[in-house]
């Protein structure tokens, strides 16, 4: 499915588990677009109001420094200026679309808005935006649990093209009362769950490579084992 633009917004909300890994690999893309495809606009900007906390360092991409710091504004400044692209970073916690709003380029003729979250309320501000946007968006999803999970990209150009996360699975949109768990803990006991955010993150760069290289999107979903390094995609 060919998906045409100009100029681009990237807008990732999340950066802890998957989207920590998924930073480094977007903005290597960034730099290598614009060194050989500078026609085109591109503007990527990271949504986390979380800091960086000790339980952090085991399975998110953090180190020791990062302490107390927030992990949108770590992130963007480390990846930034490693591969020498503009990354904005918003402190805040996402409540409604029309935040979303305030970090998009207007004249954009493509948003992509990427969900790396690992609750429900955002996830419900983001469906939200892909139901109301008027202007071409491609809404990417990435849920994983310990060891398992999927990558879901709804496409809006006018009309829904493909259906987003919410219409997939409606239990993305319901909120949940989750206890607190000791992350930590929860990353030293059952370590493949760090494969999974990376492997989550890897199969998210791969969308977003092809629809910005070719200027495409050639899959709906990605069902993912984290276990295995097994991922089945699903048209």
């Amino acid at each position: 499915m060919k998906v045409p633009y100009s100029k681009v917004n990237i807008i990732q909300v999340g950066c802890g588990g998957t989207g920590g890994y998924l930073v480094p690999k977007l903005a290597r893309l960034l730099m290598t677009l614009k060194e050989f495809k500078g026609d085109c606009k591109y503007r990527y900007v990271l949504v986390d109001h979380d800091i960086v906390e000790p339980a952090n360092l085991y399975r998110q991409n953090f180190i020791a420094e990062d302490l107390g710091k927030n992990k949108a504004t770590v992130l963007s400044i480390r990846y930034g200026f490693a591969f020498h692209v503009d990354i904005g970073c918003a402190r805040n916690k996402l409540e409604s679309p029309e935040e979303l709003t305030t970090y998009l380029d207007e004249y954009a003729d493509l948003h992509i808005v990427i969900g790396c979250v690992d609750n429900n309320k955002a996830r419900k501000v983001m469906h939200k935006y892909f139901s109301d946007s008027r202007v071409p968006v491609v809404y990417i999803d990435s849920g994983n649990g310990k060891l398992t999970g999927q990558i879901v990209v709804g496409y809006k150009n006018k009309k829904v093209l493909l259906s987003p996360v919410g219409e997939l699975f409606p239990d993305a949109l319901v909120e949940e009362n989750k206890p607190q768990v000791n992350c930590a803990m929860n990353a030293l006991e059952n370590p493949q769950n760090i494969g999974a955010n990376d492997l989550a993150a890897s199969l998210i760069f791969s969308i977003v490579n092809i629809l910005l290289t070719n200027g495409g999107i050639n899959i709906h979903w990605i069902s993912f084992d984290g276990r295995k390094g097994e991922a089945i995609p699903h048209k």
